[in-house]
Parts: C-alpha cells; sequence; structure tokens
C-alpha cells in the first residue's frame, strides 16, 4: 500500500459540490467535525480510455445490516486512522461480507433524467443528510493533506484537508498497483439515528479484479474461455462452484455448517488438497472426489466458521489459485435463516 495513509472521516454534512467537467470528474462533499472541515472526493467517472469502461461500478443498500455500524455509532467526529484489519473499522469488499458483489451494476457520470446516474444519487443519499443534523456520514478512503497556506479549491477553507480514493482498492494491475492492498476499501456509510436508519454507497471500477490475494493484488483466474481454449490441457482448471452454504445465525454455535461444492465438468473432480477459506483466512483442506454434474456439500470444522454477521467464502485449488469467491452479508445470513444460495 505504499504510503497511503486509510482514514476515516466522521461528521455532518454542511454542502456538496457535483463536477461533470474533465476526464476524471468526482462529487465533492464538505463534512465539519471534530472542529475540523474535509472535502470527501468520490469519483463519478474512470480515467480509462475503454469506453464502456469509464463508468463505475456502484452498489446503494438503504437498509446497510454489517457489524461494523455498531462499532461507528459510538465513533466521535472527526479524523481516525483506520487499522487494515479484519475485525474492527476497516472495509473489505472481497473479504468482508458487506455486500453481494453480484448486485453491483455499472452507472453513468451523469445523464438526463432524475435518479439514473451516479450524481443523482450521491445527490440524494448527501442532501437526506445535510437537512438533518442530527445525522452523520462515515467517509473512507486515502487522506491528503493538510495544505496549512492552500485553500481548499472546491469550498474554499484553510486549511485545505480532505479524502480521497473513496472506492475498492484492490485488484488493481496496471498504475494503480501501489493503491492495492486488503482491508483498506473506501466507502460511505451514512446514519440517520432520527430514522434509526443505516445507508451505504459502494464503488469500484471495472478493470478491477475481484480476485485478490492477501495483500489485495490480483489473483489470475482463468474465465470460461480460457477454459474452452485449453480444454485438450490435461493441467486445465476443473470447473467447480461454490452454490450454497448453511451459516449458524448464532455465531458461538460452531461445528454445523457446510459449504456446498458444484462440478459443472462431464468428469469427477479431484480436491483433495483443495481448501475453503472463510473471510479470517481460517481454511478447511478438502479430501476426495465431486462426481461430475453433482452437488457435494462439505461439513465445515469448529475452527473455519462461517459469522452470521456476514462474510466471504473461497475456495482455492493445490496451488493456491482462487477457483471460485462468493459474499453473503448479515441480512442476506438472516433472511434466509443461514441458507444461502450463490
Amino acid at each position: 500500500m505504499g504510503i497511503r495513509r486509510y482514514s476515516l472521516f466522521t461528521g455532518r454534512v454542511v454542502d456538496r459540490q457535483p463536477e461533470s467537467w474533465g476526464k476524471t470528474p468526482h462529487f465533492h462533499i464538505l463534512l465539519e467535525g471534530g472542529g475540523l472541515r474535509f472535502r470527501v472526493t468520490v469519483n463519478t467517472r474512470s480515467g480509462t480510455s475503454h469506453h464502456r469502461k469509464s463508468d463505475l461500478l456502484y452498489f446503494a443498500d438503504d437498509d446497510f445490516q454489517h457489524d461494523v455500524t455498531r462499532r461507528l455509532a459510538g465513533l466521535a467526529d472527526g479524523d481516525l486512522r483506520v487499522e487494515s484489519r479484519s475485525g474492527g473499522l476497516a472495509l473489505d469488499y472481497q473479504r468482508g461480507g458487506m455486500f453481494d458483489r453480484r448486485h453491483m451494476r455499472r452507472i453513468p457520470t451523469s445523464r438526463p433524467g432524475p435518479r439514473n446516474d451516479l450524481v443523482d444519487e450521491l445527490e440524494f443519499y448527501v442532501e437526506r443528510l445535510r437537512t438533518d443534523p442530527t445525522s452523520r456520514l462515515h467517509a473512507y478512503g486515502t487522506r491528503w493533506g493538510p495544505e496549512f497556506r492552500t485553500p481548499d479549491r472546491v469550498f474554499g477553507f484553510i486549511p485545505g484537508s480532505g479524502i480521497h480514493d473513496v472506492h475498492m482498492n484492490q485488484g488493481n494491475s496496471d498504475e494503480h498497483w501501489h493503491d492495492n492492498g486488503s482491508w483498506s476499501d473506501g466507502g460511505l456509510i451514512f446514519h440517520e439515528p432520527s430514522h434509526d436508519r443505516w445507508s451505504a454507497i459502494f464503488l469500484a471500477f471495472q478493470t478491477q479484479s475481484w480476485h485478490t490475494d492477501n495483500h489485495g493484488n490480483p489473483i489470475h483466474y482463468p474465465n470460461q474461455g480460457d477454459r474452452r481454449r485449453e480444454s485438450n490441457d490435461e493441467n486445465r482448471a476443473p470447473r467447480a462452484r461454490i452454490v450454497g452454504a448453511f451459516v449458524h445465525p448464532n455465531d458461538e454455535k460452531r461445528g454445523v455448517e457446510d459449504v456446498a461444492i458444484r462440478n459443472d465438468d462431464h468428469e469427477p473432480l479431484q480436491i483433495s488438497g483443495w481448501r475453503l477459506l472463510n473471510r479470517d483466512g481460517e481454511a478447511m483442506i478438502l479430501d476426495g472426489v465431486v462426481p461430475p454434474r453433482t452437488i457435494r456439500r462439505f461439513a465445515l470444522p469448529a475452527e473455519v466458521p462461517l459469522s452470521g454477521k456476514g462474510g466471504l467464502i473461497r475456495l482455492l485449488d493445490g496451488d493456491g489459485e482462487e477457483v471460485d469467491g462468493v459474499s453473503y452479508t448479515r441480512h442476506e445470513a438472516q433472511r434466509k435463516r443461514g441458507s444461502l444460495t450463490f
């Protein structure tokens, strides 16, 4: 992660300023808290020249339920440096179980019509907080400043200071490789105590990989096209998917959970030496065979629990390559009484 300072700023929304010009436009939010003013700079378009891939991936949850909200609720206003680890305040899109990435959608920066672009969505959530002085925005990203002799270029306050990289900060394989890191993702989490409501917005670039190692660097994962091209290769990666899991709603009840793996191939799948990992990296080593076109359930030991508060399940082959990975939220685990289908 280099010299990035992964930070969280908590404060009251004072103002906002959308920016629609330039190659990489942003949405700027002015926050005030702990005697400080901060500008939160949110990317609304990628700088890539690959046309379609310039749009960001977006997910908003107006009923955000996750254990991190309990920690945020008692947090004082102001700037806080966040330790990049599980079990604390840090966010990780791939390991934290905050949302299902399959619910993310491509969204344009700006276009005519109500609530059909990213600027409209940000306006909706930010304006709702601005009109309620009891509400708070928790903004995650990379800290910049303070610039003691330079007024902020958008809102004019001194010293200029703020947070950017308010998006997923892993899976980069381009010039942003140095930004990669696990448990250091950006995001916006909104709290409205008067309505007993938590909301959240999560953003990612289309060019970022959703399979990363413990350092946030992308892991090569062959797609189906690769597999077809390698159909005559005896060492090709077998086709397997995590299709289900049972997550006990009581985290103290361990040893009764399982994960279902499907072999989509027409040949038996040898999985001896493969591993199933939970969001904390605790692993179960697999053994045996999954018959062709069949689902096999693997009971997890008590030492590899699946959190009822949301989590991640990863399937790695004998070489440590990620074959599949799924995530789930606390809300999904509760709504489906622990029986999850992916």
